[in-house]
């Protein structure tokens, strides 16, 4: 899937659109021309009146057309509670034209302004190579070392920018300004109801919203040893869907074992992806870098096995229903990892001033001279963008972060490589269950900022435990691969053997270890990886020294979290700076 579109702001027209199914890429370029490549997507054309229309390019789930406010013009507000799922939106008029990207905006909007006209487009690398942009931005490889991901809307490449999420561009004679009123905090609401009850009714109309999401035709259900995928599964069930379950894994692990033998009970095909011997000597290096490729180095070197998944997977259907964003809807965000990092919990929690002595002092570590101005630069900013929610509760404040950064950055490049194969419908990221959710005590919303103690953080196992207990009896008795099923977690007579579940669990039961087979990968190939690149080539002597001794430590199996992380952001700093834009292939 590709848009791109050139506007120059002296010749102001009509924009044309160009359907091309033919071509990845334009084979030629045509000012004032939107040309869209639907690639294994589709594309929707309606009117919405005063000879104006719209277009969504992706995976819509439409359940109404009313997109337009009282102004006339579309409505985020409107737009992202009636049309649903991952897409692109655009509306033209005779006299402009507005684009954007739908709730999560997990499909990005790359654009270049000068003073005489803007190119938009969903590949930030063909519009490097258009515009002749300068790679190497310090400033994004600061907060991708600092944060896993840039904080901001920067990208590798100078005057490069991403637009902000549940924002649009509007295009309009011989401008172009950056617009929208939608606010997510205007939907976190206030728990009025605070019994179980109101589980029940949750849980009813996830199950409506699950059926708008699930396709007509077959489909597959990730079903892991946890809660999101069951529910769903459970959901599809009880529908009366066509759909076969899968999940990956090493021979053996409790995420392939555990659900292939509930599915034989439950009478549902299962297909299992295999991480085995054969994966990791003939695909995992090629399908490491192809995933680094098709998410323009925005992924993660340690996520092979989900683009060796969607190839294998599209074999054998267009749709895959999964159960991201569902933890995070329902539990507050708590331990430091690749999806929020130590500075960045800082920067959220500290009481006060603090945090930037804390930035600086974790800058030095990736060099401080080499990065002076650039952290001086993202404090300020830092500064502004906190004070903008000064007096908000804190935990509504990084919920705004969620939603408009995390949700895009973490789980986008994942959703972005599998539309090349897929599509991924993520039923939990809706904003009419987010709305009503937030109604009930039973959202993360209403948590502690960082809040540790487990017995609060149960709210979502409690969520699908209801659910599945109205959905599918044998679901909900079936045990989960955290040591109980979700009876267990529902009916308080049961308690004890919810708690001894866990201590099992804890205590007695062996952990398999990398059960996705990353250690092994990463292992096996950091030499291969890091042969990329000329460490000499590196932007610090910090960074320089950290990759002299990076082999003893991965070769010693240490840290392996941290060095993907590193290498990851590292071999994309190479690409961009070390390989001209239009030589970056993307399908």
């Amino acid at each position: 899937m590709f848009f791109y579109l050139e506007r120059a702001f002296a010749q102001p027209k009509t924009v044309e659109v160009i359907l091309d199914e033919g071509h990845d890429r334009p084979a030629f370029i045509r000012p004032n021309a939107l040309f869209l490549n639907k690639g294994k997507q589709q594309v929707i054309s309606f009117e919405t009146g005063n000879k104006s229309r719209l277009i969504l390019m992706g995976d819509p789930v439409v359940s109404g057309r009313s997109i337009l406010g009282e102004d006339g013009l579309p409505d985020e507000n409107r737009l992202f509670e009636q049309i649903k799922g991952h897409y692109y939106w655009f509306w033209l008029t005779p006299d402009g034209l507005r684009c954007g990207s739908s709730f999560g905006a997990i499909f990005p909007v790359y654009y270049h302004k000068t003073p005489d006209g803007i190119a938009l487009c969903s590949s930030s690398v063909f519009l490097a190579s258009r515009t002749g942009a300068e790679p190497g931005d310090k400033r994004n490889l600061l907060e991708r070392l600092l944060f896993n991901y840039p904080f901001f809307g920067s990208t590798w490449w100078h005057g490069i920018g991403l637009l902000e999420a549940h924002r649009h561009i509007h295009l309009s004679g011989n401008r172009a300004e950056t617009e929208g009123h939608f606010a997510l905090e205007r939907y976190f609401g206030a728990p009025e109801d605070t019994s179980r009850d109101s589980l029940a009714q949750l849980a009813e109309l996830f199950q409506e919203e699950c059926r708008a999401f699930f396709p007509k035709e077959p489909f597959a259900v990730s079903l892991t040893g946890g809660f999101d995928g069951r529910t769903l599964a459970a959901a599809a069930r009880k529908a009366g869907k066509s759909f076969f379950t899968y999940s990956f894994g090493r021979p053996g692990a409790p995420d392939v074992a555990t659900p292939e033998k509930q599915s034989r009970r439950l009478g549902i095909p299962y297909h299992p992806v295999t991480l085995d011997e054969q994966y990791l000597d003939r695909h995992a290096l090629d399908s490491a870098e192809d995933f680094m490729r098709l998410t323009e180095y925005n992924g993660n070197l340690g996520r092979p096995h989900y683009r060796y998944a969607a190839e294998a997977l599209s074999e054998k259907t267009r749709y895959i229903a999964t159960g991201n964003f569902g933890s995070e809807l329902f539990r507050a965000l708590h331990i430091p990892g690749v999806m929020m990092s130590r500075p960045l919990i800082d920067v959220f929690s500290a009481p006060d001033d603090s945090w930037k002595d804390i930035l600086r002092a974790e800058t030095a570590i990736w060099g401080r001279d080499t990065f002076a101005e650039e952290t001086d630069a993202l404090i300020a900013d830092l500064e502004a963008y906190l004070r903008q929610s000064e007096g908000m509760d804190p935990n509504h404040r990084f919920y705004i972060f969620v939603f408009g950064e995390i949700f895009r950055k973490y789980f986008g490049p994942e959703l972005i490589m599998q539309s090349h194969f897929l599509n991924n419908r993520t039923p939990y990221l809706n904003l009419h269950f987010f709305k009503a959710l937030n109604q009930t005590i039973w959202s993360g919303v209403h948590s502690r900022l960082f809040e540790k103690m487990k017995s609060k953080r149960m709210k979502g196992q409690l969520f699908y435990a209801t659910f599945l207990r109205h959905a599918d009896r044998l679901l909900y008795t079936l045990p989960t691969t955290k040591g109980y099923s979700p009876a267990d977690v529902y009916e308080p007579w049961r308690m004890p053997m919810l708690a001894g579940g866990v201590l099992t669990r804890k205590y007695l039961k062996k952990e398999f270890a990398d059960d996705n087979a990353v250690d092994a990968f990463f292992s096996r190939y950091h030499r291969a990886i890091s042969g990329e690149w000329n460490a000499a080539e590196m932007p610090s002597p910090e960074i320089r020294a950290m990759l002299a001794g990076a082999p003893s430590e991965i070769s010693g199996g240490k840290y392996f979290e941290k060095w993907i992380k590193l290498y990851s952001i590292l071999y994309g700093w190479h690409a961009v700076c070390h390989q001209p834009a239009e030589e970056i292939q993307v399908r």
